[in-house]
Order: C-alpha cells, then structure tokens, then sequence
C-alpha cells in the first residue's frame, strides 16, 4: 500500500462518509460519492474501499443492485496470499474477517434497483 496505512484508510472513507451526511443528500448519494473518490488507488487499496463502502452499506436498509453486485464480486475473488507483502498478518486477519461479513450482509441488505443515488 503505496499512500495508505491499512486503518487509515478505513478510517478517511468513514469519515468522508460521514462529511458527505452533512450536505444532507442521503446515504446513497454519499456511498456513490466515495466510490467515486475512493477509486482506483491501487489493488489493496480497491479492495479495503469495496469492503469499507460494504461495511457501510449494510447498516442501511437498502443498497443500488449494482454496487451490491459489484462489491461481492470484487470481495469474492481475495486471496490473502496475494497481499502478504503488503499488509501484516494481524492486518490480513482483519480484511478477511470483514470481507466475509460485507458478503454476507449484502446477502441479507435489501437492494434497490433505482440507480438514482439522490
């Protein structure tokens, strides 16, 4: 991870969320929002974004089909063998536990088929 600390990151999706809550335009335009500002940063990177959006998401009651889809299928093919050299082993253990709750979440969150993140 070139730019981020494994938490840190965590930690600057979380709080952008919670400033894109501030302009009052719902959850779903501010999960849109970061992944869009959240995007491409590296393949490490990509996949804690997908899990933190994911994190995020299933504490509301409904989430756009794609970003579901899209969010499962991008955690569906980790493979902690391919990240040792970049994250610890402690910081591994974690993504794999929280990927594997994202997935099931997203089974059990409601999905939306409206695109209009507004």
């Amino acid at each position: 991870m070139k730019d981020w600390k494994y938490n840190e990151l965590f930690d600057a999706i979380q709080e952008t969320f919670e400033e894109l809550l501030v302009e009052n335009r719902g959850y779903r335009y501010a999960i849109a929002k970061l992944a869009d500002e959240f995007d491409n940063l590296g393949k490490i990177e990509d996949i804690i974004v997908d899990t933190a959006i994911g994190e995020i998401a299933i504490g509301h009651d409904k989430i756009f089909v794609g970003r579901s889809e899209g969010i499962t299928k991008r955690l569906s093919m980790f493979n902690p063998q391919e990240v040792g050299n970049e994250l610890t082993l402690e910081e591994i253990k974690d993504l794999s536990r929280r990927i594997n709750t994202v997935i099931e979440g997203l089974k059990n969150t409601e999905v939306d088929y409206n695109p209009s993140a507004e």
